[in-house]
């Protein structure tokens, strides 16, 4: 009686639901309009979606729609195709009115379950007795009850998906598997300030998966891109922990910023994608080409990376769960000297050179069992974990997701770690003609530093007894040289760089009446960072009496401190409109934007005093202190024109002008036009090669602008004469140093400017299960904004204190190259494939620095003693060309030997030899850009297995190798690679690799630039290899969980290639240092390692 009552009540409130829906109130009037288009616009209305076959409904028919219900509109837009219609929860299904067949036959009650590849329910199926209008959809979990003849063919139809015929044969129980219709989906992409059909999109728009970029793990959404796209180059030292990585999209075509600007839900971002969680990504579009990023104007000119984050959706509430356990191992050891091999190298160093005393403990050693490895002392295994929990969900009225992540690596390399929190509310509400919605995130990170590897000898201990970092004495070193131990600096300094970032969004829509929408979107974007980096007093070496002596000890604490503060805001009025008129469609928007920027910074600095020491009564020392803080402004008009015809003829234009106040009064407004066509060939009537389901050409020009340089950078500054600005020494004496600064800046300074071309040829095959896209596109960026060092006769003058470089606005360079993408996607029975795999080809060249300009060189040194760089950036040349000298062999005494090129007459290079080497005999020894990079991702599905191979890697590009100054020049009182001692010249070994062994290596002939340094720096890597198992779902719901998959994997499995030291992949640096293995902050020797790790994973998601 009970379960009797429950179906009464379920009847009755269905039978409510009905009449609801049937009397609901639908206002639609359109005039000579194709089904489809009057199909989008009810459904937009209504948030009722159209269930029917493939052929059964004529799309393309043209109708009159004048209803004020859903039944009445329903019926007009089928009028005329001899259809029946039925609606359904949220679905109207569409059936061929046919005869019924009055034969009977008996009937059984079928119960199925309709799931996709990934055995994921797939909801509002379309479920048919084939031949007949007996029917129904799927449920909430893909499951449905329906009355059959015993000998029944089933029929399940659902948009996106192949439709699939079952034959029941008497069966009471079946599952349906169905898989995507690649020729029927049209993916809607993310563009500036709307979205578009991936379909109609002329420009140069690449979509990531973010599916993909959660197999990885990351702390970055930046480190997890690289090799998933063509034309996106993401640079980065892998095995740092929260290590820094840059994107460059199709090459560095500027001397300032090179990365991207980054939209996160229409909020510009400061930080980059370094706060995100990868966990909270719905859609990653990058837009490449100048008709894809022109409508942002003047912060596009590096292209623009847009970011959509996840929403709830209508249904039941889902808790979301997944986490992660991975260990870090360094992916690859090298070879040192051990004790004995680094005795026998000092006592070689010492013969071969003057005025060297050998050191005791050479000869004859205390403890001859010590054999210190200091690599092994700095690198170790480490652990990473990683968290991530969600709750989302929603109404017809408003939807919401909450999420929260956890990460926590710490570094292979000691005294370094990194920890992220996430937390983020979005949510939306929608009633009649409002639409709302927002997002807020926040995320805090807090980094240890990794230091840089200062390796000790192995002679000597790493600690005492204790435990404790210890020193030793002179008599372990050549020329009594006092050396301290650099862990025992390390293990008493406190570094630490934190950052909080805060980003929101206010989207406000309202649909003024048919095709006409207005919205209102308000973002923000704040950052606040803290870096600080505080050193304590120790003592590492002490005599017999137990007396520490200060040539091994820091007696006073120093403390460096600086906090930064950036604050910008963006309020858009944007109003959109969108007609179709006999196959014309039409997609206009017009709007503003006003932006903000903030900016303030502060530092303090106290130099090697008692600041920061725990009983401080005074500041007795020198010290300074700076800071800084601006703001600018950006006011904004634009327009677009999206236009097709019957999806055949595609057409867009744009223009934007910005007016922005870094530039003087005269040259603030800049124009920024695009235009883009395309062909989708296969849409034609004449079109009938049946294997090829895609054919579209399409091109594109834009002009794109920047700014990238501090408010007032046109004011010209003269001043002096500048103090310290604490003026006394630490014994009270005046230590004043004055200095003056002249800076004679650029007045007409103006925006940098980016003509931006390209054309493409996408294809598909097969129903679009085989896919290909070919590109080519220049890019020219002139006038470049550069802080760049004028020639001496240029009036500028910078004296002691130092200051700022002039901007210019000279420079040119330009960047060509092409993209291809190849794709496959298949499935059958229980397997599924899909592969992809992307190329792409770029040359840079820089075309011109400006008149009275000097050639750009790196910030890293050589050495000290010749301040020399190891790149250059002058016209004709990559940006970052590696420039030295050509080794030849070796000279008589086993230095090395260098090509004599050119001399000099009347100040202009011959070109032919002069007898002498000296500058002028410097040329183009090496390239940081790659010939070409490539990416391979593989996917293979069967049942509920899964597995992930991504491989991804550069070719042609070279490293300069600087950390073999320090490992093979680096003398006896430091460690040496083997291949310094074993390959070095001899009169018996004059066909070595390195000079003879001598102490003047390190400051003479053999430290300068050359190509001794530079390395092939081509690597194929496999970057992820993942296998995973999702539990079947029946017996999942017996204990209330939805969904649960569980997976291990392992990233940089391994790494081919010919580079001989830690990894090829050495910096993050996009401009003058690029590729330079050594890179420090700090220009002086010893210079910083790169090494990368091995991560094995394993972890888990779950649903409920």
């Amino acid at each position: 009686m009970k379960n009797k009552f429950k179906v009464m009540l379920v009847a009755i409130a269905l039978f409510c639901f009905n009449l609801s829906v049937f009397s609901q109130a639908i206002s639609l009037n359109m005039n000579n309009v194709s089904v489809k288009r009057a199909m989008t616009e009810l459904k937009a209305k209504s948030g009722y979606s159209f269930v029917y076959l493939k052929g059964d409904v004529d799309t393309e028919k043209i109708v009159k729609v004048n209803a004020v219900d859903l039944k009445d509109a329903v019926a007009q837009i089928l009028k005329g195709q001899n259809l029946s219609f039925e609606i359904k929860d949220r679905n109207i299904v569409i059936r061929k009115s046919r005869a019924n067949n009055n034969i009977e036959q008996k009937v059984i009650a079928v119960s199925g379950t309709v799931l996709d590849v990934n055995g994921e329910p797939v909801i509002g199926v379309n479920i048919m007795e084939k031949g007949t209008i007996n029917g129904t959809i799927t449920d909430m979990d893909g499951n449905f009850v329906l009355n059959l003849p015993v000998d029944a063919t089933l029929v399940a139809s659902f948009i996106g998906y192949q439709t699939t015929a079952v034959k029941l044969n008497g069966q009471s129980n079946i599952h349906i598997t169905m898989s995507e219709d690649t020729k029927q989906l049209d993916e809607v992409v993310v563009v500036g300030y709307g979205t578009q059909k991936k379909s109609s999109l002329t420009a140069s728009v690449a979509t990531v998966p973010a599916k993909e970029l959660n197999k990885q793990v990351s702390h970055s959404v930046a480190s997890a891109l690289q090799g998933r796209t063509p034309g996106v180059d993401i640079l980065q030292k892998g095995g740092e922990a929260g290590a820094d990585v840059k994107i460059l999209v199709r090459g560095a075509g500027t001397f300032g910023a090179t990365e991207p600007l980054y939209v996160i839900d229409g909020a510009f971002s400061n930080n980059g994608l370094n706060s995100l969680n990868p966990a909270d990504i719905e859609s990653i579009e990058i837009l490449k080409d100048g008709s894809a990023a022109a409508i942002y104007g003047s912060r596009a000119a590096n292209g623009v990376v847009l970011i959509t984050t996840k929403h709830g959706k209508k249904g039941k509430t889902r808790v979301e769960i997944s986490g992660n356990f991975a260990l870090q191992t360094p992916s690859k050891y090298l070879d040192f000297l051990n004790a004995d091999e680094h005795r026998e190298y000092a006592k070689q160093i010492v013969a071969n050179s003057t005025n060297q005393t050998q050191a005791p403990q050479n000869v004859n050693p205390t403890h001859p069992e010590i054999n210190t490895d200091w690599q092994d002392a700095y690198l170790r295994n480490a652990p990473m974990y990683n968290l991530n929990a969600s709750i989302s969900g929603g109404n017809e009225l408003s939807t919401f997701n909450t999420s929260f992540g956890y990460f926590d690596q710490k570094g292979i390399s000691k005294f370094s770690g990194f920890k992220k929190y996430n937390a983020r509310v979005n949510g939306t509400f929608k009633k009649g003609r409002l639409k709302v919605s927002e997002t807020l995130s926040a995320a805090f990170t807090n980094k240890e530093p990794q230091v840089r590897m200062v390796m000790g000898i192995p002679t000597v201990p790493l600690t005492n007894a204790e435990g404790k970092y210890v020193s030793s004495y002179k008599d372990y070193y050549v020329n009594e040289a006092t050396v301290s131990n650099p862990f025992a600096s390390y293990a008493n300094s406190v570094r630490r760089n934190k950052t909080v970032n805060v980003t929101g969004s206010l989207n406000i829509g309202l649909n003024l009446f048919e095709g006409l929408d207005y919205k209102l979107v308000l973002g923000g974007d704040y950052v606040s960072t803290h870096d600080m980096s505080r050193s304590l007093a120790f003592d590492s070496y002490w005599d017999e009496n137990g007396n520490a002596d200060p040539d091994y000890s820091r007696k006073l604490n120093s403390l460096s401190e600086s906090r930064g503060q950036r604050f910008s805001y963006t309020i858009d009025n944007i109003l959109t409109y969108n007609k179709t008129l006999f196959g014309h469609h039409f997609d206009a928007m017009i709007g503003t934007s006003w932006m903000r920027e903030y900016y303030r910074t502060m530092g303090i600095g106290s130099g090697s005093t008692d600041l920061g020491g725990p009983n401080i009564t005074i500041f007795n020392g020198k010290g300074d202190i700076t800071s800084n803080e601006y703001n600018s402004a950006l006011l904004s008009f634009f327009a677009r024109l999206n236009y097709d015809y019957k999806n055949r003829y595609l057409l867009s234009a744009s223009i934007r002008s910005d007016k922005s106040s870094k530039f003087s009064a005269g040259n603030r407004v800049g124009y920024f036009p695009s235009v883009s066509v395309g062909w989708n060939v296969h849409e034609e009537s004449f079109f009938n090669i049946k294997w090829i389901s895609k054919l579209k050409i399409r091109a594109s020009y834009g002009e794109l602008g920047a700014n990238f340089i501090d408010p007032y950078s046109f004011l010209s500054t003269a001043y002096g004469p500048i103090p310290s600005v604490f003026g006394e020494n630490q014994i009270g004496q005046s230590s004043v140093m004055n200095g003056y600064v002249t800076k004679f800046a650029q007045e007409n300074l103006t925006w940098e400017k980016s003509i931006s071309k390209n054309i493409a040829l996408e294809l598909g095959f097969f129903n679009n299960k085989l896919s290909l896209t070919a590109e080519y596109f220049w890019k020219d960026n002139n006038d470049l904004l550069a802080p760049l060092l004028p020639l001496a006769s240029s009036g500028q003058t910078i004296m002691t204190n130092g200051g700022e470089l002039p901007i210019f606005n000279s420079a040119s360079v330009e960047n060509k190259g092409f993209e291809l993408t190849l794709g496959y996607r298949n499935t059958w029975n229980d397997w599924s494939l899909d592969v992809t795999a992307n190329m792409s080809a770029l040359r840079n060249n820089v075309k011109s620095l400006g008149e009275g300009v000097q050639p750009i060189k790196a910030e890293v040194m050589m050495s000290g003693s010749f301040n020399d760089r190891p790149t250059i950036t002058k016209p004709g040349l990559p940006i970052g060309t590696f420039w030295g000298y050509i080794v030849e062999g070796f000279d008589d005494e086993g230095n090395f030997k260098y090509r004599d090129i050119s001399g000099i007459e009347n100040g202009t290079l011959t070109g032919k030899p002069d007898g002498k080497i000296d500058e002028n005999d410097k040329t183009d020894i090496g390239n940081p850009h790659p010939d070409f990079t490539y990416g391979l991702n593989i996917n293979v599905g069967y049942k509920n297995w899964d597995l992930t191979a991504f491989f991804q890697g550069t070719q042609g590009n070279d490293v300069f190798a600087l950390m073999k100054y320090d490992w093979y020049f680096g003398g006896a009182n430091s460690a040496t690679l083997k291949d310094a001692f074993y390959n070095s010249w001899t009169p018996e070994n004059m066909n070595a690799e390195a000079p003879k062994l001598n102490s003047k290596n390190s400051a003479g002939i053999n430290s300068l630039p050359s190509t001794f340094y530079v390395e092939d720096g081509s690597y194929f890597r496999c970057k992820n290899l993942q296998i995973g198992y999702s539990f079947n779902k029946k017996l999942l719901k017996k204990i209330n969980v939805e969904a649960m998959r569980i997976y291990v994997g392992v990233q940089n499995l391994f790494t081919t290639t010919k580079y001989p030291l830690y990894d090829p992949e050495v910096s993050a640096n996009t401009l003058f240092d690029r590729g330079v293995d050594g890179y420090w902050k700090a220009q002086e020797s010893p210079h910083e390692a790169t090494m990368n790790s091995r991560v094995y994973n394993i972890g888990f998601n779950l649903t409920f």
